[in-house]
């Protein structure tokens, strides 16, 4: 009851002040002192009305004209720091000692409130207010630790540098207040942050170490990202030969087998003698492809091929019923997925990877990963594998089969061989970096092993399709506040690849996504190749995949179809799915 009565009290008292306001006859020459509750700024503080100890409704308050210093980094502080010519780093330090005076000496003690200003917009109003004789904002203004509002020579910022000159013999980290990861305060990566904290370093234990600043100097910073050489988007290394596609240099799909990846396609289709076998999720509208299939079946070419079969696939991929009429294909109609992308060449070649045959796939404007691998061991495998769907064999149904091995390379297939053990026995001996690619990746024990391999120092770095990172954000927040460096790409094609390099030795690149579906029930295979000069060519592709997104979508997940997605308003397809393209779709709808 007597909690009640002070809270009445404490409405009629602010309903006073509203009603003065309104008349314009708002003066006080003293208000009765009250004692401060506790500090959120060090010019801003719940103040005890109403004399119950309790923080109630109406009792915050912001000193008028007046701003402290804050220890918080945000838009605010960056805005005001440049308008002062002061460093952010200065700013943050007054603003630490601002924060701890005002909570030392104003906590549990009163203040005289002189004038009081109601503001009906804000869930605060504003005070002049005397602290042990003293007004308080002139107080701030005059030892350094706050500035006007409005009147700019009464800003005292030479104390303020003093001020923070005496802070920096402390030992300080900037903590991120979305990934709970702290930072050195000149660290590189302090410019990627839009909210943070300044703290003392012996305050961080119970927080998550920057890999570059803090745990391990030597590992990658900014900077370094930021060195972009120009990547190879064709290389033979054996009998091994890799093949990128390059998402930043088209506006929309190409259906003209323009790139490297598609006409060695067509080259090899011609240059086979005897049998072609094939299984694709589908068959998209890629004219030379398909002309040069028909081709090789007109002069003799034994073509035979397995394709995914669903009520969508003629939508996603508009060639496939004429593909499956040509060649007399076998099709999976079970609720799996074929989901392989490979053409056997004459028992010895094997084309494979992550690209569909498609103007987005094939075409170049996603980006994807192809081998071509001259290896009649490997192509056995492939083969095993083929017969076994041709026969109707998919999914389960398909007998284990002992895993091929040719010197670098090794090959599996789910869901019988265990690609999910694989992937994960690799990630757990990484000593020292891992790169992913990725259009999925969602499979749990994966995403805690990478956690786990950036607990223990390993770089971590994720270029992540952006339909992929919207369908599941809190896999993808969950890795940030860890510590993993997630850039969700926003090109207008996907990032369609399916790769993982680990210590500049080991690539692993295929048709299954990093998800359940992908390791236990599709139809998939991958490639693990052991070998430093392939590995190192892939680096500098991820690396700029990975440079050309904005260093901003290392905190913010962008529409796979909209404005913030160059080219996706104006490319004619459905990006991220949901049945409208371009202009029709929400994201576009400003553009």
């Amino acid at each position: 009851m007597f909690v009640m009565k002070n809270k009445i009290f404490l409405s009629l008292f602010l309903f006073a002040i509203f009603i003065l306001f309104v008349l314009g006859e708002l003066k006080f020459s003293k208000l009765p002192s009250h004692k401060v509750l506790d500090i959120v700024r060090a010019d801003m503080f719940y103040v005890d009305m109403n004399d119950n100890s309790a923080i109630d409704e109406g009792e915050l308050f912001k000193l008028e004209d007046v701003y402290a210093f804050s220890d918080e980094l945000n838009d605010f502080a960056k805005e005001h720091a440049q308008k002062l010519h002061i460093d952010i780093n200065d700013y943050l330090k007054t603003g630490y000692l601002a924060q701890n005076w005002a909570k030392d000496n104003l906590i549990g003690k009163e203040i005289e409130i002189t004038s009081l200003f109601v503001d009906k917009t804000k869930n605060y109003n504003y005070i002049k207010a005397n602290f042990e004789g003293n007004d308080l904002g002139e107080f701030y203004l005059k030892e350094g630790l706050g500035f006007a509002k409005e009147n700019t020579e009464n800003q005292n910022i030479k104390q303020t540098k003093l001020n923070a000159d005496e802070m920096s013999k402390l030992n300080f980290y900037l903590l991120n207040l979305n990934s709970n990861v702290f930072h050195k305060t000149d660290c590189e990566f302090t410019k990627l942050i839009y909210r943070a904290k300044l703290i003392l370093a012996k305050n961080s234990k119970s927080y998550i170490p920057c890999k570059s600043c803090i745990v391990n100097s030597s590992a990658v910073n900014i900077q370094e990202i930021q060195k972009n050489e120009k990547p190879e988007f064709y290389k033979k290394i054996n009998n091994v030969e890799i093949y990128f596609t390059n998402p930043l240099i088209y506006k929309k799909p190409d259906k003209t087998c323009s790139n490297d990846v598609c006409k060695r396609l067509v080259r090899e289709i011609n240059d086979t003698n005897s049998t072609i076998d094939i299984a694709l999720y589908g068959f998209g509208d890629i004219e030379e492809v398909y002309s040069a299939l028909k081709k090789a079946k007109a002069r003799g070419v034994k073509i035979r091929a397995v394709v995914d079969y669903s009520k969508k696939m003629y939508e996603l991929y508009p060639r496939t019923k004429d593909f499956i009429d040509e060649f007399r294909a076998k099709t999976d109609k079970s609720e799996t997925i074929m989901h392989n992308k490979f053409f056997i060449f004459d028992n010895k070649k094997v084309l494979t990877g992550s690209a569909n045959i498609s103007p987005t796939g094939l075409g170049g404007y996603s980006a994807n990963t192809v081998l071509l691998i001259n290896s009649e061991v490997i192509a056995k495998r492939y083969k095993q594998e083929f017969e076994q769907m041709f026969e109707g064999k998919f999914s389960v149904l398909k007998n284990k089969i002992k895993t091929a091995q040719d010197g670098c390379i090794s090959v599996y297939f789910s869901p019988k061989d265990n690609i999910k053990e694989v992937i994960l026995e690799n990630i757990n001996s990484a000593k020292s970096e891992i790169y992913v690619s990725a259009f999925f990746l969602t499979q749990k024990e994966v995403i805690n092993s990478l956690i786990e391999a950036g607990r223990r120092n390993v770089k971590v770095f994720i270029v992540q399709d952006a339909v992929g990172a919207n369908n599941f954000k809190e896999r993808v927040y969950r890795l940030r506040k860890e510590g993993i460096l997630v850039i969700v790409e926003n090109w207008g094609g996907k990032n369609h690849e399916k790769t993982m390099m680990i210590d500049n030795k080991t690539l692993i690149i295929g048709s299954a996504n990093f998800s359940n579906a992908g390791f236990t029930k599709n139809d998939e295979n991958v490639v693990l190749i052991k070998d430093e000069q392939i590995a190192r060519i892939y680096k500098k592709y991820f690396f700029y995949l990975f440079n050309s997104v904005d260093k901003k979508y290392l905190t913010r997940i962008p529409r796979a179809e909209g404005v913030e997605s160059i080219n996706s308003c104006t490319d004619g397809i459905d990006n991220n799915f949901d049945g409208k393209i371009d202009k029709d779709d929400e994201g576009c709808q400003n553009y």
